[in-house]
């Protein structure tokens, strides 16, 4: 179990940390051909403008540990739905299985929860990692054979919206 992670707003200087965790996943958990987007959504956070044209609004972070970058993951708000989709959750391999990718995943949740908390959260993942997101009350929606590449399956996952009864 890491301790002592400080999750913040991601700074453009965080971008070649972030593409070495990236390049540090691949091709376990990332096939190398989405690299290209994972520097798309990193140009559209170091210009401060949205990345997809489906989205609204795009939020990113990373956790450090020792003042080093050892995680990232953001999510953005689907355009003209009451959805947010978590995007490129990237945890150094070092790191992994030591609670750093639920809190930053945690902290992605809390931050929809609270700002749009009648929004469903939305994910695509591997057949690696969906067990992961499962912990967090996703459900899987669709599974796609070799969606990311030979095989590296796509896991399509969603998770409704808390609701309260008055």
């Amino acid at each position: 179990m890491i301790h002592n992670v400080i999750i913040r707003s991601y700074l453009k200087s965080d971008r070649n940390e972030c593409l070495k965790l990236f390049d540090l996943n691949c091709p376990r958990f990332f096939s190398r051909d989405e690299r290209s987007s994972m520097e798309l959504w990193l140009n559209g956070q170091d210009t401060g403008t949205i990345t997809y044209k489906s989205s609204m609004a795009d939020f990113y972070y990373v956790a450090l540990h020792n003042y080093e970058v050892v995680g990232c993951a953001g999510f953005y708000i689907v355009s003209n739905q009451p959805a947010a989709r978590l995007t490129w959750s990237v945890i150094n391999p070092e790191n992994q299985s030591q609670g750093l990718g639920t809190k930053l995943v945690s902290h992605c949740i809390n931050q929809i929860e609270s700002l749009f908390p009648s929004y469903r959260i939305e994910l695509d993942t591997s057949q690696h990692t969906f067990a992961f997101f499962e912990k967090f009350d996703f459900q899987k929606t669709q599974i796609t054979e070799n969606g990311y590449g030979p095989g590296l399956h796509r896991y399509d996952m969603i998770k409704n919206a808390q609701t309260t009864i008055s």
